[in-house]
């Protein structure tokens, strides 16, 4: 973690070893429960433990962005944890939520912001570990027969951060490897929320899902968790908070490819002109230079623009494609990638693709 600089495929084959030892050892979702309804998984039950795990370890790791975040939402998960653990009458998982909470609040001493000491990924994967561990051992309602609305309630807030950070990578083209800086407490201290303020925001939300999920399983109605998280959640989105930006491209991208499946209507559907921008971060204006790129398009004909500008640290985050719809599906298509540079650093990448017909590029 400190020595070696370790890549993300790496990192991620070294969690799915350390699923597999849980796994090994008796760690298997045979049944999953859902508002009494009980759905018997069968070959999948490895395959969904191991994204049980992985999904839990990376929440963590996701969310640990600014000092004493991964911390201090760990240490709210585990207590909610032993919450469920002791209802559900887990008394060793109990304890060992109750542990992990206590040596989460004493490392939160010196990992509370301004940090002196830091988790690293390794300390926020051990996290993420622990708590999907125990938060699948700590719902068991039988051999093997998870009861996942309380722990998904729960881990609300990260899985929202982790699947708005995949939403927004891969519809814009990136590795999922890859960091910006999109993620929830990065908004936050955008607005202008200092590292304590973003840490006690963040800590609020996940306390409010947390304690919605032992609630439902004191009272025994799964509607309450689930109520309460979607809520959160969906006020989060809907006030433009967190996850809009992502949540409108995906609603984009999915309208473009429902269009491009329904039949054409003659020649005068072919080549219509499809723009999507998506600014994810920054006020920066960078509607002019899109305009001149997508006017040099139709001047030249080309068939698809992509431009994607990525400056974390000026916290600079836009992505614009600029194409033509059910125009030369069959023909030969060139397409060049440019990266984008200031300096030594790289801030972005223009990509565009054209046809080889008479009056394109390729004539040139």
């Amino acid at each position: 973690d400190d020595r070696h600089h370790l890549r993300g495929r790496q990192k991620l084959a070294g969690q799915i070893a350390a699923a597999l030892v849980l796994i090994g050892s008796g760690l298997v979702i045979g049944e999953s429960e859902l508002f009494g309804l009980r759905w018997e998984l069968g070959p999948l039950a490895v395959p969904f433990t191991v994204f049980w795990i992985l999904g839990a370890i990376n929440a963590l790791n996701l969310i640990d962005g600014t000092d004493g975040l991964a911390t201090s939402v760990g240490l709210v998960l585990c207590l909610a944890i032993a919450g469920i653990a002791i209802l559900t009458g887990h008394r060793t998982e109990a304890f060992l939520a109750c542990a992990m909470a206590g040596a989460l609040a004493g490392f939160l001493v010196y990992n509370a912001p301004p940090a002196s000491i830091f988790l690293g990924d390794a300390g926020s994967m051990l996290i993420g570990l622990v708590i999907g561990t125990l938060a699948l051992r700590g719902s068991f309602k039988g051999p093997a027969t998870a009861a996942l609305v309380a722990p998904t309630a729960i881990l609300a807030i990260p899985i929202l951060d982790t699947g708005m950070a995949i939403l927004r990578r891969k519809l814009t083209g990136r590795s999922l490897y890859t960091t910006d800086r999109g993620h929830l407490h990065h908004v936050l201290q955008q607005r202008g929320l200092t590292g304590r303020l973003t840490v006690a925001a963040v800590g609020t939300l996940c306390g409010i899902t947390a304690i919605a999920g032992v609630i439902s399983v004191y009272s025994k109605n799964e509607l309450i968790a689930v109520g309460v998280a979607g809520a959160v959640c969906g006020t989060l989105i809907a006030f433009r908070v967190f996850g809009h930006q992502e949540c409108l491209l995906l609603v984009r991208r999915t309208k473009a490819m429902l269009v491009s499946l329904l039949p054409r209507r003659g020649s005068a559907a072919q080549g219509d002109v499809v723009q999507v921008e998506t600014q994810f971060q920054g006020d920066h204006q960078w509607t002019e230079l899109w305009q001149t790129l997508t006017e040099f398009a139709e001047r030249f004909e080309l068939t698809r623009v992509q431009l994607s500008i990525t400056m974390p640290a000026k916290f600079q985050d836009y992505h614009a494609t600029w194409f033509r719809r059910g125009v030369f599906d069959d023909g030969q298509t060139w397409s060049s990638e440019i990266p984008l540079v200031v300096g030594n650093l790289p801030v972005g990448r223009l990509k565009i693709t054209g046809t080889c017909s008479n009056g394109s590029v390729c004539t040139w």
